[in-house]
């Protein structure tokens, strides 16, 4: 039984053999362990059975968030893949973590980072090669005036401000028969289905970029991104044999991401105050955003500081929250024009 009324607020448990360092915070009512750093220094350095529990945990959590990693992988591949690829270096931040929760959240970040780089590797470059093909080849689907993007033909070519939840939802819930043929072939859509697929991401969305378009679809069919398979079919014989024109997986899977982020921060924009947009406009000039405020330097700062947990607080747990916050901040940047003092607002809260 832990005694927290002992003087010394260290306190030396014993878990399976093997000793575990508790500080408890009495105050708080907090306690935070070091096992994982505890169990290297009993195993001259090397991380034990905690380091790889969380691993596993952190992995299980992030790979909900990778549809096309979760299919091709399990979590004990992964965490031996980002091992062998990160090993030394990753030891190295975990030890140095202040306690276990600290260590939870660097495996976190960089078990994130890493996940993102194996994504990119997938070979999306074939997959939007045989979309694109298909939008090309439909009366259904027109290209846009802005580049690589389609839209549904008869309608407007506008874009429309539509939650990635939405498109993957439209995507999973359309009916796309997948078959491998002996010789590894992935064969995507019976005729029609693929068509269906597209115009329902179309009609929700008005018009989307074509990488975009191949990430959805490599989220909803992972099959379809066999590493190195350059073999990916759909049921269209008139064109079965075409020319190897395909974007680089890199360019698709950043391009993506890049139009994904905006996708999110426009979702975003409106839950920011006039006074969070102000700070945004003029973060880089400490004295005009005190004008601004019509407050002191160091309220000015304490806004920016608490402007950044705002944002970081929007973003969430995105693998791509530092470019979500990136294209809130252009957004905002974009729409502002001039900025008016927020004097006279701030002047009705303090009469409030």
């Amino acid at each position: 039984m832990l005694d927290t009324g002992m003087s010394d607020p260290a306190v030396l448990l014993c878990d399976c053999g093997s000793a575990v360092r508790v500080w408890v915070n009495a105050r708080r009512g907090k306690v935070s362990t070091t096992r994982i750093r505890d169990e290297a220094s009993q195993r001259g350095g090397q991380l034990g059975p905690a380091a790889l529990d969380l691993m596993r945990d952190v992995f299980s959590l992030l790979i909900a968030k990778f549809a096309t990693i979760r299919a091709r992988e399990s979590v004990d591949d992964l965490v031996q893949g980002f091992f062998v690829a990160k090993g030394k270096s990753y030891v190295t931040a975990v030890l140095a973590a202040s306690d276990d929760a600290a260590a939870r959240r660097i495996t976190y970040a960089w078990a994130t980072n890493w996940l993102v780089d194996e994504a990119r590797k997938l070979p999306f470059g074939a997959l939007r090669n045989r979309i694109e093909k298909r939008l090309e080849r439909s009366d259904l689907f027109s290209p846009s005036s802005a580049l690589h993007h389609w839209y549904l033909t008869g309608g407007e070519d506008e874009g429309r401000s539509v939650p990635v939840s939405d498109l993957e939802a439209a995507a999973a819930a359309t009916h796309v028969a997948v078959r491998t043929e002996p010789s590894g072939k992935v064969v995507l859509g019976a005729p029609g289905e693929l068509e269906e697929l597209l115009h329902r991401l179309l009609d929700l969305a008005g018009r989307l970029h074509v990488a975009e378009i191949t990430v959805i679809c490599g989220n909803r069919f992972p099959l379809a991104l066999q590493q190195r398979d350059a073999s990916l079919s759909v049921v269209n014989t008139e064109w079965e044999v075409i020319e190897d024109t395909r974007e680089s997986d890199d360019s698709v899977f950043e391009t993506a991401t890049r139009i994904r982020s905006e996708r999110i921060a426009a979702g975003l924009v409106p839950m920011l105050t006039e006074k969070e947009k102000a700070v945004i406009c003029h973060r880089g000039d400490m004295d005009r955003l005190a004008e601004v405020l019509a407050c002191s330097r160091s309220s000015a700062y304490t806004a920016a500081t608490r402007l950044r947990e705002r944002l970081q607080e929007l973003a969430g747990a995105e693998p791509n929250s530092r470019e979500i916050m990136a294209a809130v901040v252009e957004l905002v940047l974009d729409e502002a024009g001039a900025v008016p003092s927020l004097h006279s607002d701030r002047e009705d809260e303090r009469a409030n």
